[in-house]
């Protein structure tokens, strides 16, 4: 059976799927069709147990989830395979810590890459998914909030006040542009693009595991419940569908309940 990526990709468009889906689903595509010729149950299993043996149980469980979805669009729905079961993350680890953060602003700042700078605390301040986040427009701040429709719902996102003040010098020192943080090329960058000037601080000697955007999302979280425990409001700010996603910034890291636990048994 031909692959039809491209049939697909419209598919998935027309269903209002994001570009960020859209990729992964792809790519999943893209990997099973390197392997195997055509889509059969025996091949789906198949694919399932490579991926399991290479990547992790998230990753294995997310081409299978793109497959399924081809599976669907192609109407060969029987050789759609069981979902693989995650053990829920019930702790965020690898968040900058305050102190990572400004230790990071102040290289950029000593550096001159200011794009990198506000790109970081723009994130930091904002909870901004990076799917989010590379759609932000000048015409946000005017407003002081970001409306988008993502995940087939209405997004709100602010923006503060002071981030918004500290930040016109910046803005008005660069060529105009619809869109607050474009790539090279003044069009809308990639989220792969955005984690790559993100990723170029490891040469200030921090630890690459906090170096992605969403490390700063998880420090917006975190700093946001240590000055305002309301977890609801959290909840709406961060675009959570339930508190109960949002409750796990309320817990320890696993080192940090490691360290108390054994503070606790020193007796």
């Amino acid at each position: 059976m031909e692959c039809k990526e491209e049939e697909f990709r419209e598919w998935l468009i027309e269903n209002e799927r994001s570009e960020n889906t859209i990729d992964s689903y792809m790519r999943s595509v893209k990997q099973f069709f390197e392997l195997f010729p055509e889509v059969t149950e025996k091949n789906m299993i198949e694919y399932k147990k490579r991926k399991l043996n290479e990547s992790s149980p998230k990753t294995a469980n997310n081409r299978c989830i793109g497959m399924n979805q081809y599976c669907d669009f192609i109407g060969k729905s029987e050789c759609k395979v069981k979902g693989i079961k995650i053990h829920k993350q019930n702790t965020v680890e690898n968040v900058p810590t305050l102190d990572e953060y400004n230790y990071i602003l102040g290289c950029l700042e000593q550096d001159g890459d200011w794009k990198a700078y506000w790109i970081i605390k723009f994130l930091a301040k904002t909870g901004a998914r990076a799917s989010e986040f590379i759609r932000f427009e000048r015409s946000h701040l005017e407003r002081g909030e970001v409306t988008l429709w993502t995940k087939g719902k209405i997004r709100k996102i602010l923006i503060p006040e002071n981030l918004i003040e500290e930040s016109k010098g910046y803005f008005s020192s660069i060529p105009d542009n619809r869109l607050m943080f474009p790539n090279r090329y003044g069009r809308q960058m990639t989220t792969r693009g955005l984690d790559s000037i993100i990723k170029k601080c490891k040469k200030y000697g921090i630890r690459e595991e906090i170096l992605h955007a969403h490390a700063f999302r998880h420090l917006f979280a975190v700093q946001f419940l240590k000055h305002n425990k309301n977890i609801a409001l959290l909840a709406d700010l961060m675009g959570h569908e339930s508190v109960d996603t949002t409750a796990i910034y309320l817990r320890l890291s696993a080192k940090e309940q490691k360290r108390q636990f054994n503070n606790a048994m020193n007796w």
